[in-house]
């Protein structure tokens, strides 16, 4: 098992070959129309004035808060990237970006959010940049790539954790390191479904949902753990949240549309 300080080394090494630009790749600098001047995901240039954001630019963005104008958060370029909200930009470039977006969560050791709180708030804010660039947003184009790395991160997480054995990925990382190692695996999970609730995110959902059991009514809370079926089933349930309507509730299977037994088989929600 490697170490937390090796984990991190390695993920700066991987993070740093990150920053390094294409070979052959010329980026435009194109003027920024008035009506987009202020945006969610500029950067500053080397004068200190506001521009379209590269994909360089959107990873150097999450270590680098200097190059952000005020109220741009670190994922902010990120987005816009991903979405085309300014410029339109290869599939092959949109996909490298959010790949190396999946391998900064991938390249760094799971831990309870707790632990550190500004490494959270960063992997957090990634699954959601995912999520909502696979869907398009509020703003941008729909890139079917921030999908697939989201699924990439999910069954990373999920074979990680069933590396040493066992069946449910959710209840291995609870028993082995505590109820809050997790969160990044059932976050991944859940947008995924938020991605597209009536397609192929709903689809993958409810596929994990039907290939996973429900939990052991023989332990009994606190003692009894998570569970991948729970968890999978509560994201169909719920949708976008309790008063979403959700078309593709009605696939589970009973005991996961009937409140009082789901409530029994899993404790909450």
């Amino acid at each position: 098992m490697m170490s937390r300080q090796a984990s991190k080394a390695l993920g700066a090494i991987v993070f740093t070959a990150l920053l390094t630009p294409s070979k052959g790749v010329t980026q435009e600098r194109q003027s920024i129309p008035e009506e987009v001047l202020v945006g969610p995901g500029l950067v500053l240039d080397e004068d200190g004035n506001e521009r379209w954001p590269t994909p360089d630019d959107a990873l150097r963005a999450l270590r680098d808060p200097s190059i952000l104008p005020p109220g741009v958060t670190r994922l902010g370029p990120a987005g816009s990237v991903l979405g085309q909200e300014y410029e339109r930009r290869r599939p092959t470039e949109l996909d490298a970006l959010a790949n190396a977006l999946a391998d900064v969560i991938l390249t760094s050791e799971g831990f309870d959010m707790t632990d550190d709180r500004d490494e959270y708030d960063l992997q957090r804010g990634i699954l959601s940049t995912l999520g909502s660039a696979a869907s398009g947003g509020e703003r941008g184009t729909p890139h079917p790539g921030s999908f697939d790395a989201l699924i990439r991160v999910y069954e990373t997480l999920v074979a990680e954790a069933l590396a040493d054995g066992g069946t449910d990925p959710v209840e291995e990382l609870e028993r082995r390191k505590g109820p809050g190692y997790g969160w990044r695996l059932k976050s991944a999970l859940r947008w995924i479904f938020l991605a597209d609730m009536v397609g192929r995110g709903a689809n993958y959902v409810l596929a994990v949902v039907a290939a996973t059991e429900p939990p052991n009514l023989e332990e009994t809370w606190p003692m009894r753990p998570g569970s991948l079926w729970c968890e999978a089933a509560d994201i169909v349930r719920f949708g976008d949240g309790p008063t979403e309507e959700n078309p593709r509730r009605g696939e589970l299977p009973a005991a996961a549309l009937d409140d009082e037994a789901f409530y029994q088989l899993c404790g909450y929600h």
